[in-house]
């Protein structure tokens, strides 16, 4: 079982301090038994510079001192060492590069930063292309770095590249980093992966006051977050380490054929034909959608046409406040017997009697059926009005109750209160088709949930983690509603979000984009959404979630299989 190691350290200004550091802590991590160790982002340099003069100097050679020592110590300790640095280019050109030196002291692959943030535009150019996989006798390794784990595309393009084992080295404060984005990129691949994050001043210590006042961020929280982690391919931590302390954070892995098995699932379903739109460029969401909704998850007790007639009465008792209610998938059949006629027969009754009342409640009503299609048995999302359907989504991927995908793109519709996009079943586990939505200029995702769907994906208890997660880097409302409750969830945005900028209304707490998540309980659910927060999509100056996302991955994620073989 290879042992694999989270370095979680400070670096400041002086670049040979920072160099020492990091050979302190690679022998601690050697003499801990690791065959792998991560380093965090900027391990040469604090990510603070007066100009550019300043960032070029403190930049590195490939082949100079700082950078030949590290390859030293992985062949001295027969083990890779992946270590993020400033690095110099054509000048004045700089990059943010991830280089990994293997066993002989060779640099075996190199990455450079995909999306910047920030003031690193003020530095630093992104990459040209994508890299960052290297296939090595612990297994294919896939690497990114820190803001390129906030969008979903570089991860995914190595999973889909044979990695096994991905890496992120991180320079970062923001606490939601390691609680929501890094666990959930090990989640939607089913990957191990291995983050290391810094602590320490991530700006000169005597400068952090003026930075605060410049900021909004309070001094205590211009420090490195650390919690660097290795996580399971759940999305739970094997292993982490606590906030503001130096550390190195060890877990032991299954072996390579192990881990190469348990990302198949997660990968042999997608339809990258479909998944063009990924290519094109974001429309923005309207500024004047609502700024705050009322949506109620139902979980109608009972099945077949009491769980119908349960359904009508829960409806007619919600406050007049609720615009929205979201049933669960298929929600008269708690057992799908794939006895198609009849499911159908009771999802015809199911709808008839839906727009019955939300004619009378003046109420929009979303959940899924089974219906005949041109091609057969289909799964389809509907959203329901007093006029009828208002939108029908059929399903994009295969669903696991064994009917064929009969959706060929993903449709967005617009609402009183904001545009909103229905993922059906399991297509809620596809990060493709969230981003899609997004760069559709939807508010808002719909999620009715199959039980059976989601369990047979293996990721049901991952729910929470990977819609947060998609709420989070789209910038979009999310609403799910399941049988038992299990992944129902509503995950709205904090209204104040760039940084950077005043906030009037809240304090920054460590957490730049969390969505504020209430979980599905019971029959009845009611909790708000902010569409109109969706509109906002500039995390810090120069950086727009969608439009600053990591294009180099995009093109390999419309790849099909057969082409790439």
């Amino acid at each position: 079982m290879p042992r694999v190691a989270a370095l979680q350290f400070a670096t400041g200004t002086d670049i040979t301090d920072n160099l020492n550091t990091c050979l302190r802590m690679i022998d601690v991590a050697a003499a801990g038994g690791a065959r792998l160790m991560v380093l965090p982002e900027f391990c040469n340099h604090i990510s603070w510079y007066r100009d550019q003069e300043q960032a070029w100097d403190c930049a590195l050679h490939l082949e100079g001192d700082f950078l030949t020592a590290i390859a030293e110590r992985a062949q001295r300790y027969r083990c890779y060492i992946l270590i993020n640095v400033s690095l110099r280019r054509e000048a004045p050109a700089i990059t943010v590069t991830s280089l990994l030196y293997g066993p002989d002291g060779s640099l075996l692959g190199e990455a450079d930063k995909q999306s910047l943030m920030g003031h690193e535009n003020d530095f630093f150019v992104p990459a040209t292309r994508a890299g960052g996989l290297v296939d090595t006798e612990l297994g294919k390794i896939g690497f990114i770095a820190c803001r390129d784990g906030i969008s979903f595309e570089p991860a995914r393009r190595l999973a889909l590249a044979g990695a096994d084992l991905l890496c992120n080295s991180l320079n970062s404060f923001a606490f939601d980093e390691a609680s929501l984005h890094v666990r959930a990129r090990a989640a939607e691949n089913r990957l191990f992966l291995v983050a290391a994050n810094k602590v320490g001043p991530l700006v000169p210590a005597e400068e952090i006051p003026s930075v605060s006042a410049m900021t909004a961020i309070p001094e205590a929280l211009l420090y490195g977050a650390g919690e660097s982690q290795v996580v399971g391919p759940d999305g739970n931590a094997l292993a982490a380490g606590a906030r503001g302390q130096e550390a190195v954070v060890y877990a032991d892995l299954p072996e390579r054929a192990e881990r190469q098995q348990l990302s198949l699932g997660a990968l042999a379903r997608r339809r990258p034909l479909l998944y063009g739109p990924l290519a094109g460029q974001a429309c923005d969401p309207a500024s004047d959608a609502a700024e705050r909704i009322e949506i109620a998850l139902l979980d109608p007790e009972g099945e077949g046409l009491g769980a119908i007639v349960r359904a009508t009465d829960l409806l007619r008792a919600l406050p007049q406040t609720v615009e929205l209610a979201l049933l669960p998938a298929i929600f008269p059949v708690r057992n799908a017997a794939h006895d198609w006629p009849l499911t159908a027969a009771l999802c015809r009754e199911a709808e008839a009697q839906i727009v019955e009342v939300c004619r009378e409640n003046d109420i929009q009503v979303c959940t899924t059926i089974i219906e005949r299609g041109e091609s057969g048995w289909q799964h389809t999302g509907v959203l329901l009005d007093g006029g009828g359907r208002r939108m029908a989504q059929p399903q994009i991927h295969r669903c696991p109750l064994g009917l064929r995908p009969a959706g060929r793109e993903l449709q967005v519709v617009d609402l009183s209160w904001g545009r909103v996009a229905i993922l059906v079943g399991n297509d809620s586990l596809y990060p493709e088709l969230a981003r899609m939505a997004a760069l559709a200029g939807a508010h808002c995702l719909l999620a009715p949930l199959s039980p059976e769907a989601a369990g047979r994906a293996g990721c049901l208890r991952d729910l929470p983690l990977l819609f947060s997660a998609r709420a989070a880097e789209n910038r979009v409302c999310l609403a799910s509603s399941a049988l038992s409750g299990r992944g129902g969830m509503l995950a709205s945005l904090e209204r104040e979000f760039t940084l950077m900028t005043p906030w009037p209304e809240r304090r920054f707490d460590g957490n730049i984009n969390k969505p504020l998540v209430t979980l599905q309980a019971g029959e009845v659910t009611i909790g708000s959404l902010h569409p109109q927060a969706a509109a906002n999509k500039m995390i810090s100056a120069n950086t727009h979630l969608l439009r600053s996302r990591a294009h180099q991955s995009t093109a390999r994620l419309l790849v099909t299989e057969e082409a790439t073989l």
